[in-house]
């Protein structure tokens, strides 16, 4: 018997990674599942599913999440604004959970999947439904974003013991949130790839990989530039090439670093792309500088494309670069730029394969379908 399920999702108008992942998810399980997504507004993400054969639906809805008061004057703003912030998000969600209630009326909705952290506003909508609720957890909130619920952290932790289930996608990410050790808590990593859709490219070209949809502080492109020209690479012919956009404040403060370090010619914004993939191929290493990623599917791009991961020891990349076996982990940016020396100087074909079939058993489509099903069929029995 099929399983209908709503993914309650965060993007409309653009793809970043939990997007991706929901994407891989329903292929999974669309043999046991029926999809029906909803979305905030029509965009690309809209048009994605719905050219996909999957069902879609709109309604506007308010995260439960504010910016996360650092300095003293900050908590005042904040109070300031609580009580109008916090009267939109209660309307703005009653009246999603009412429109998603008329719009599948008289149909049975097994399962109400949250495919963020911060998306409350699934649980309102399951209970209206009368559905099951899994709540994915695919973000830390406040150590990667700065963020944390605009509810308060108090609220926040008794809608989540009142799920059916919660998945994180990393140990850390679910330890972040709840005890591990619930009955209804399950690590579930992400598939990035299918099984058989890897690649190896030798020898590598002379440059290192910085990626990320949007490049900011917390991301540490600054950090990845600045390691680089610590590491000298760039007197030996190497360069620097990122990938994502920045907005022009940041940009600005990038480009400062790039001419402080004497790396004009070394280093090339390329800005999106939809061929990542051949530039993974080739490069000498992929660098990963978050402070607190929670997974980071582009490291598990780059491992399943035969590109050496540098990254920082920290957050869930842990759960997957394990250092001198599927990876290089560093703590400082000396030992970030000795990795980059390394991996210029030696072979490291024998991590490439061993993080290609670490991947492949982790990370793949084929094995995610079946641990997701585990989890919906676990609470229907």
């Amino acid at each position: 018997m099929m399983i209908t399920v709503l993914y309650v999702t965060f993007a409309s108008n653009n793809f970043d990674g939990a997007t991706y992942s929901l994407m891989d998810l329903i292929k999974s399980v669309r043999d046991q599942v029926h999809p029906i997504v909803m979305v905030g507004s029509k965009g690309c993400v809209y048009d994605y599913f719905i050219s996909n054969g999957v069902e879609c639906i709109v309604s506007d809805f308010k995260e439960d999440l504010v910016g996360k008061p650092v300095k003293a004057h900050q908590y005042v703003k904040y109070f300031l604004k609580f009580i109008p912030n916090h009267f939109v998000y209660n309307r703005k969600n009653r009246r999603c959970a009412e429109t998603v209630s008329q719009i599948l009326e008289g149909r049975k909705i097994d399962i109400v999947h949250i495919n963020n952290t911060v998306m409350s506003v699934g649980y309102d909508i399951a209970k209206m439904l009368n559905a099951k609720v899994v709540w994915h957890l695919r973000g830390f909130m406040d150590l990667d974003f700065g963020w944390m619920p605009l509810r308060g952290w108090k609220k926040y932790y008794e809608t989540l013991k009142l799920t059916d289930a919660i998945i994180g996608i990393t140990n850390p990410v679910l330890s972040h949130f709840v005890k591990t050790d619930r009955d209804n808590a399950y690590v579930i990593s992400d598939a990035v790839c299918n099984r058989n859709d890897v690649d190896l490219v030798l020898p590598k070209e002379k440059y290192f990989l910085f990626c990320a949809g949007l490049l900011t502080e917390q991301k540490g492109c600054g950090f990845a530039i600045s390691a680089f020209a610590k590491s000298g690479l760039a007197d030996k012919g190497y360069k620097l090439k990122i990938i994502g956009e920045a907005n022009p404040k940041y940009k600005s403060h990038l480009d400062d670093i790039i001419a402080e370090t004497g790396l004009n010619n070394s280093v090339e914004f390329i800005g999106r792309t939809n061929n990542v993939r051949d530039y993974m191929r080739k490069a000498t290493a992929f660098l990963m500088c978050s402070l607190h990623e929670g997974l980071g599917r582009v490291s598990i791009e780059a491992m399943f494309y035969g590109c050496p991961v540098i990254a920082r020891n920290s957050g869930g990349t842990t759960d997957f670069v394990f250092d001198n076996k599927t990876g290089l982990l560093f703590d400082d940016m000396d030992e970030c730029a000795k990795a980059l020396q390394r991996t210029a100087r030696e072979d490291l074909h024998s991590i490439i394969r061993t993080a290609q079939e670490f991947v492949q058993d982790k990370f793949s489509v084929e094995n995610y379908g079946p641990q997701i099903l585990r989890v919906y069929n676990n609470i229907l029995k």
